[in-house]
């Protein structure tokens, strides 16, 4: 295999990901001849409601042109319309630049790139074409803009079906009918330490309620009486108290527990059961309906041993990802190293298979030269006489 073709190979495994389906003689046209896909509440600021089914996972990859620019900085969660909005990680092109090749990134609950996607962009003078990939999961969407409308289409709004904004459990009447101040009808709260109003969600952790089993609780923390956010108690969907902590003299009280939703405080409730015991109080606990969703317990700050090793395995990961640039890298440029030994030994070759061919040609020469003179002459040592006419 000579050096041109292996060069050829390397620069075709390079390529082999290129964006095929944005391969198009008039970007620009496709671009404003085709309607984007679901093109209402991808600004910044319009948050994700659960209620929508807005996806980018079914999108047609082409180019498009979209009224507003790209995001070119990292949006938090449930911004842009979804979950995991999908962002421009770099700079728009000049109308000199031509098209060009971008990364656009996925924010997850680690960091603002947990995935990549290659997308290409071109400046169409008037606007910017954008050739897009369809994502991977749902919700997630790609976001253009920093400020604008968050309304949907009344036709789109009156097509999504909601049965009702709130659903509600079955009531415990028929569990929990031990008396809870003696402590060994009540079970000890696991994972106390990590569900504090002030425990972010992380992906790693896999801590959720919708398994456990309806009895009697008690915790070292009071049960959170005001509405968190998103993402806290170490889950998406944290539940919290939505009443008061009853006095000892109150007895058995019945309270709603609220799990927090993406556009309202209360999405789902939770008939609960309370009392106050004195030394704790305990709760008549059930298992919830989704996951991840958890029961919100306590407002101090997060020490959980949970967190920590949570935070080892992402830092973990963080390393991972960079050894793994960085093998690429030494990669790259170990075959850059090869293609430049193959064409100075290419080289070498040439230049020493032209030195023999000279060598040779000498050499016959001289043989020829040798068989043409007189052997007489030859015999005797002597030259033969100058050529005269």
């Amino acid at each position: 295999m000579n050096a041109k073709t292996f060069i050829l190979i390397v620069l075709m495994a390079q390529t082999s990901g290129a964006v095929y389906y944005c391969s198009v003689s008039d970007p620009c046209g496709q671009a404003n001849s085709t309607s984007f896909y679901e093109p209402y509440a991808r600004f910044e600021n319009c948050q994700h409601d659960n209620k929508n089914s807005f996806c980018d996972r079914y999108i047609t990859p082409q180019w498009y042109r979209v009224d507003d620019v790209m995001l070119t900085q990292c949006p938090s969660l449930l911004s842009c319309g979804a979950l995991y909005p999908v962002w421009l990680n770099g700079s728009l092109p000049s109308l000199t630049d031509g098209i060009v090749n971008r990364k656009a990134c996925k924010v997850g609950f680690e960091s603002c790139c947990t995935r990549s996607y290659d997308i290409q962009i071109k400046h169409c003078g008037s606007f910017y074409a954008y050739c897009l990939a369809a994502l991977d999961t749902c919700p997630e969407r790609y976001c253009f803009g920093k400020q604008g409308t968050c309304e949907i289409p009344t036709s789109l709004a009156s097509s999504i079906t909601t049965t009702t904004t709130q659903q509600t459990t079955p009531s415990l009447s028929m569990t929990c009918l031990n008396d809870p101040c003696i402590e060994s009808n009540v079970r000890s709260l696991d994972h106390q330490e990590s569900r504090s109003l002030h425990c972010g969600y992380k992906k790693s952790d896999e801590n959720c309620d919708n398994d456990m089993t309806s009895g009697w609780y008690k915790s070292e923390s009071t049960m959170v009486t005001q509405c968190p956010g998103l993402l806290a108690c170490g889950s998406i969907y944290p539940v919290w108290l939505n009443g008061t902590i009853p006095s000892t003299g109150e007895g058995i009280v019945t309270r709603q527990a609220c799990q927090r939703g993406f556009s309202d405080c209360c999405s789902t409730s939770y008939d609960i059961k309370v009392r106050n015991c004195g030394r704790y109080t305990a709760y008549c606990l059930r298992a919830l309906s989704t996951c991840p969703a958890r029961y919100c317990f306590g407002t101090g700050q997060c020490n959980s041993e949970e967190s920590k090793d949570s935070d080892k395995n992402d830092e973990k990961e963080h390393s991972h990802g960079k050894l793994s640039v960085l093998l690429g890298g030494i990669l790259g440029v170990l075959i850059l190293i090869l293609i430049v030994l193959i064409l100075i030994n290419f080289k070498r070759h040439n230049k020493r298979r032209g030195k023999t061919g000279s060598v040779v040609n000498i050499q016959m020469t001289e043989k020829l030269e040798q068989g043409t003179s007189n052997p007489l002459y030859r015999e005797r040592g002597l030259s033969p006489p100058p050529y005269s006419p």
